[in-house]
């Protein structure tokens, strides 16, 4: 039986109404939209590294290098808007922006020092450009990281050392907590959120890592604020978790007793994340993927959790003893949080009386 005959059965069984509808385009196997995106790659691969080797002036004089990778990113931006479902210029496109994106930061380098925070500053505002600019998601998560990752590197360069952190867990509540801006324009707002909570994991792991020291950023501590400004940060990041708690207890309707102690149970997580650094953004991103009912945001939240929790129980200076007791106060801890949501203490009445 044909697509045909079998609407009009059904049609004639009253079961559907108007036009048969038009079948759509069947999209290629997952496999083909693999080998193809890998050859777009290599493609322009191959073409930027004939460019490089046959114009290597490109990579000595800082103009000619912004004025190159201007170019290779407008050309990225024609091949997104002209072959937009194209997996190979898709590719291709990605790989040519991600090659211009070098040769902005190259060009940048060489006019402006890279002691500099406008450096910084100017990579930054390229790379938000281009977010804004180029209709592709994952184009959009990568600029937008590094955006945020370069903005991150300019508030270290005016000594405010681990304000970065709360300043991108603010950027990522204002996107994740508004579905309605989602609605407006969700093409934008969604692959940026995910850029932020890219860039914060990244940000945080480099922290523990000392990747200020790997990238020369690092400098003698002098004032107050750069003592104390990693502290700052994460006391602002607990005050978030707090908002964040409070404001979807109110979203779900929870009585205010409830509410308290939403509010309660998040401020005595940020006091204890005080002492471990990135376990509050990990946090954070957790909130916000149970509060948007997002599952990238929950996976990724879940699993940064727990690295940062293994990497501070690896650097505590306690004994074995004191290792196992905190691991079985924490069991402890989780095992009651659990015992509380199965009795649905945190549900709201209206979800209460759904279920029942």
């Amino acid at each position: 039986m044909s697509a045909a005959e079998l609407w009009e059965r059904l049609q004639a069984e009253h079961l559907v109404e108007g036009a048969r509808p038009v079948a759509e385009a069947r999209a290629a196997p997952w496999f083909v939209r693999v080998m193809l995106g890998i050859a777009g790659w290599l493609g322009a691969i191959f073409l930027l590294l004939f460019v490089g080797v046959t114009f290597d002036q490109v990579f000595r004089d800082g103009s000619v290098a912004l004025i190159a990778g201007g170019a290779c990113c407008a050309g990225a931006f024609g091949l997104f808007r002209r072959f937009d479902d194209n997996d190979f210029a898709e590719q291709f496109a990605l790989a040519a922006s991600l090659a211009g994106q070098m040769l902005i930061v190259v060009g940048l380098a060489a006019i402006l020092s890279p002691d500099m925070a406008s450096l910084f500053l100017a990579v930054a505002g390229a790379e938000a450009a281009l977010a804004l600019a180029v209709p592709n998601f994952l184009h959009r998560v990568l600029a937008g990281s590094g955006a945020a990752i370069a903005l991150s590197l300019a508030i270290n360069q005016y000594g405010l050392h681990g304000l970065s952190a709360p300043l991108l867990g603010a950027g990522l509540v204002w996107i994740w907590l508004a579905p309605q801006r989602w609605a407006a324009d969700g093409r934008l707002w969604r692959p940026l959120g995910y850029g932020l909570v890219l860039a914060l994991l990244l940000i945080e792991t480099f922290r523990l890592f000392g990747a200020e020291d790997l990238f020369g950023l690092a400098r003698e501590s002098v004032r107050w604020i750069e003592l104390q400004g990693p502290l700052i940060g994460r006391g602002a990041v607990a005050a978030l978790l707090v908002w964040i708690a409070l404001a979807e207890s109110g979203r779900q309707a929870l009585p205010p007793a409830r509410r308290l102690a939403a509010g309660g149970a998040a401020l005595l997580f940020g006091l204890l994340a005080l002492a471990a650094p990135g376990l509050g953004s990990a946090m954070l991103i957790l909130l916000l993927g149970f509060a948007a009912g997002n599952r990238i945001l929950l996976t990724l939240g879940t699993l940064a959790l727990l690295g940062f929790v293994a990497h501070f129980y690896y650097s505590l200076h306690l004994t074995l003893l004191g290792k196992s007791g905190m691991l079985a106060a924490t069991g402890l801890c989780l095992l009651a949080a659990h015992a509380v949501l199965v009795r649905g203490w945190f549900s709201s009445p209206a979800m209460g009386e759904a279920n029942g």
